[in-house]
C-alpha cells in the first residue's frame, strides 16, 4: 500500500516536472534576432525559429553575405539579420510580403565575416493585425497611451521642417498633423492618403507614425 502511494507520488512528480519543462521549453522556441547578433558563435550551425518583420533590402546590416538577393529580417527595434536561400511568400497572395509584415523563419545560423546570417529552410508570412482607425488628435492628446499601437489614419500629405531644420513628411487631417517615418513610395504634396503604421516617438520624444504602409492614395 505504502509502496503504491510512494510510486503514485513519484509518477505525479515526474509528470509535473515534464510539464514544467515543456512549458519552459515552449517559451524558448523563438530565438530573438538580438540574441543571434549578440552570441552568434553560440548558435552557429544550429537550426532556429526566428520571429520578426520582413524588411526587404532596407535596414541592411552591411553587405549581403551570399547573394544580392539576400533579404533582411528585423525585430521591432530594427535589429537586423540577413536571410539567404528561400525567398518569402505571402500565403494569401503568393507574392513577396509587404514591407514590415510579421514573419516566422526556420533557418540554420551561419557566420560570414564575423556576422551571423540565416540559411532559410522555411519562411512564413503571418497575418497582420487589423489596424485601429484613429484621428491625429487621438494620438497627439494621448501619446503615451497610443505608443506602440498599430493604427490607421486618413489625411493629406504635407511637408515641413523638423527642430533641426530637416525636411519631413506629415499627415494632416482636420484635427492636426503628425510626423511620418520613411515612406515606401514618394507622393506629391497634397495627396490624400489612407495609411497604417505604428505609433512611435521620434528623436525629440514627439509622437510619429513609423513603418508606414500605404493602403490607398488619391491626387486631386
Amino acid at each position: 500500500m505504502i509502496k503504491n502511494i510512494i510510486r503514485g507520488f513519484s509518477i505525479a512528480a515526474l509528470t509535473a516536472a515534464m510539464f514544467c519543462g515543456t512549458a519552459a521549453g515552449a517559451e524558448e522556441l523563438i530565438t530573438p534576432v538580438s540574441e543571434l547578433l549578440k552570441n552568434p558563435k553560440q548558435f552557429e550551425g544550429k537550426f532556429v525559429t526566428v520571429s520578426g518583420r520582413y524588411s526587404g533590402w532596407k535596414n541592411a546590416p552591411g553587405s549581403p553575405p551570399v547573394t544580392r538577393s539576400d533579404w533582411v529580417l528585423c525585430d521591432e527595434d530594427k535589429n537586423a539579420i540577413y536571410c539567404t536561400g528561400l525567398m518569402p511568400q505571402d500565403s494569401q497572395t503568393g507574392e513577396t510580403p509587404i514591407y514590415w509584415k510579421p514573419m516566422n523563419v526556420l533557418a540554420q545560423v551561419k557566420i560570414a565575416e564575423g556576422r551571423p546570417f540565416l540559411q532559410v529552410a522555411e519562411a512564413k508570412a503571418l497575418t497582420l493585425n487589423v489596424e485601429q482607425m484613429v484621428s491625429v488628435s487621438q494620438i497627439l492628446f494621448a501619446p503615451i497611451e497610443m505608443q506602440g499601437r498599430y493604427v490607421g489614419l486618413m489625411g493629406v500629405l504635407a511637408k515641413g521642417y523638423g527642430v533641426k531644420g530637416e525636411r519631413m513628411y506629415l499627415l494632416a487631417d482636420p484635427t492636426g498633423a503628425i510626423k511620418l517615418g520613411r515612406m515606401p513610395k514618394l507622393f506629391p504634396k497634397g495627396t490624400i492618403l489612407h495609411l497604417r503604421g505604428y505609433v512611435r516617438q521620434d528623436e525629440n520624444g514627439l509622437p510619429m507614425i513609423d513603418n508606414v504602409e500605404i493602403v490607398s492614395s488619391r491626387v486631386d
